[in-house]
């Protein structure tokens, strides 16, 4: 097999060849079977493999969080520029031959001649002399074949008839050859150059110049497969990481932004500063407490969505209120104010305070005696300095202004004669019959501190002690009789005991017992507040027969004489209590 440039030959050789290749003079083809070589269909395959495999490498990974291809690191683009130039350069060089077969003088194909087979399906000839033909045969269908040595040809006859015919034909070419002179050669090889060449024929051979793209596609290839495999780098990333971030709004949850915060980068500052925060905020405010907005406060110090933080963290203080104000009472609310500090709802909490101050107000309403405005007045007064004062957190919870009860005792003018009266008696007992002595500070501080405990006890059932509280206090030394000096809510209950002037004389025991009498007068004192709300009562308490029964059975000197005035003193403190606590309460 000899190869043979087309271009390369001298003019009157491709004139001459072009005539026989087009049958136009002799020697014409034996056989010829038109087609260019599939060349370009290889470097196509190339390319469409490459495209494949670059696709392929594109796809992996592409938008799945999951992935550790997700985004692919910078060697990658190695791999794609590789790819992408060879996908250039096979379709450049598929280009090429197209081009280059396009510009050819003839038609491109096998031509068999009496002297050799002429593959000229590009303008780079390969021709195969008949004397080295191996074997020609029938092929299948109406085909001749035609081997020469390792390579075979096949040519399609028209007539299937005549196969057998152009068998011999072609045998019968190759054995003249061994015969043939020069000049018999030429007449059957259109290869060999003529003897006489015209004077007036052309001598510049026929060429073809090549456009630069065609001699530089193999650089031109590479650089635009460089170029490419960078764009293709930085698209697919951006194409991925967009998926990654529209995969993660479609899912709208705190799982989803984190992971696309350990994959994604393009998107990172929007993830990380408004949407992990707005789903984390959503959690927070699905939880329904000032905590959990606090701490979202503290995990994203600084976010995109300032704003919708704000309106949650106050709209969780607007619900905790409203929970704290459903409970009804002070202390929740009081709670509340302790707990948040910064709740910012000032006037609301204002609001819902004055309402249970209103509430109890109401409360004490429903419950006092006709005809007791002058107690209702003192009431409001008396809330409206709680309110003022507010309440203070001690070791049993929130407790409002205490208002003490204090006894005050006023001096007796008249026991010091009962004592000598009852000397004269003739039932006199000795010492143990003087009645002053059961009736000094230490048998009354008993009995008042169960008075006043009971009275606060009552009001306590009204007012609940995050607003007031009623306790005993300590008794008003002195005996004026103008009101003390007070830094908190006073009532003072002063007391004087008196002989009645009567007396019962026993035998059986023996023994002489006064009556007594107890005259009460009350003062209710609001700091700052001119307006007093006094009463005044008298309680008597004459000694019975029954009475002194009812204790005879003492055995000590002096035990039945302390019996009865303490039951006496106990039943005129009942007996003021009773009357006074009619005067605040329909059922005292």
């Amino acid at each position: 097999m000899n190869q043979v440039d087309f271009y390369g030959l001298p003019r009157p050789v491709q004139d001459r060849l072009l005539e026989s290749l087009s049958g136009q003079f002799e020697p014409r083809p034996i056989l010829h079977h038109l087609g260019a070589a599939r060349g370009a269909m290889r470097w196509l395959g190339v390319a469409l493999g490459a495209s494949l495999a670059v696709g392929l490498v594109a796809v992996v990974g592409l938008g799945r969080v999951d992935s550790a291809l997700a985004l692919h690191p910078l060697p990658v683009v190695a791999l794609y520029a590789v790819l992408l130039a060879a996908v250039g350069v096979g379709l450049l060089s598929a280009l090429e031959i197209k081009s280059r077969l396009g510009d050819l003088p003839f038609r491109p194909g096998l031509y068999l001649f009496g002297a050799s087979l002429i593959d000229a399906r590009d303008s780079r000839f390969r021709v195969y002399p008949l004397e080295r033909l191996t074997r020609v045969t029938k092929g299948p269908g109406a085909t001749v074949a035609l081997v020469f040595g390792g390579e075979q040809f096949s040519f399609p006859l028209a007539d299937p008839a005549r196969a057998d015919e152009a068998v011999q034909l072609i045998e019968s070419a190759k054995n003249r050859l061994a015969i043939l002179d020069d000049k018999g050669r030429f007449e059957i090889d259109p290869l060999q150059p003529p003897a006489v060449v015209s004077p007036l024929a052309p001598t510049t051979p026929h060429a073809r110049s090549a456009p630069i793209w065609e001699r530089q596609r193999w650089v031109a290839g590479i650089l635009l497969g460089c170029l490419l495999g960078a764009a293709l780098f930085w698209l697919r990333n951006t194409s991925s990481d967009n998926r990654m971030l529209a995969a993660a709004q479609s899912k709208n949850d705190v799982g989803a932004y984190r992971a696309y915060l350990a994959r994604g980068k393009r998107h990172r500052d929007v993830v990380s500063s408004v949407l992990l925060p707005r789903a984390e905020l959503r959690g927070a405010i699905a939880l329904g407490t000032v905590a959990a907005i606090d701490q979202f406060i503290k995990d994203f110090p600084k976010t995109g969505i300032q704003p919708e933080v704000d309106a949650a963290r106050r709209n969780a203080m607007v619900a905790e209120l409203e929970r704290a104000k459903a409970k009804g009472s002070l202390a929740a609310l009081l709670a509340f104010a302790e707990a948040q500090p910064d709740h910012g709802l000032e006037a609301q909490l204002t609001e819902a305070r004055r309402a249970l101050f209103a509430r109890a107000k109401a409360r004490y309403r429903k419950e006092m005696p006709a005809g007791a405005d002058d107690h209702s007045a003192l009431i409001d007064r008396l809330l409206a300095h709680a309110e003022k004062v507010g309440a203070k957190k001690t070791d049993v919870g929130h407790r409002g202004p205490a208002v003490e009860i204090r006894f005050q005792r006023m001096p007796s003018k008249t026991l010091g004669r009962a004592d000598a009266a009852i000397r004269k008696n003739p039932m006199f007992n000795g010492a143990a019959s003087y009645p002053a002595q059961y009736f000094e500070p230490k048998r009354l501080e008993p009995i008042e501190a169960a008075t006043a405990t009971t009275i606060a006890e009552r009001f306590a059932k009204v007012f609940e002690p995050e607003i007031l509280t009623f306790v005993v206090g300590p008794p008003v030394e002195g005996e004026s009789d103008e009101p003390p000096e007070v830094t908190a809510p006073t009532l003072v209950i002063s007391h004087r005991l008196e002989w009645s002037g009567g007396a019962v004389a026993r035998d059986n025991p023996r023994g002489v017992f006064i009556g007594i009498l107890l005259f009460f007068k009350t003062v209710f004192v609001v700091p700052g507040d001119a307006a007093l709300l006094k009463s005044k009562y008298t309680a008597g308490e004459n000694v019975s027969h029954e009475l002194i029964a009812r204790h005879s059975d003492q055995p000590a000197a002096g035990a039945l004489e302390a019996a009865v005035y303490d039951s006496m003193l106990k039943d005129g403190f009942e007996q003021f209590r009773g009357r006074y606590m009619a005067k605040w309460f329909e059922k005292p």
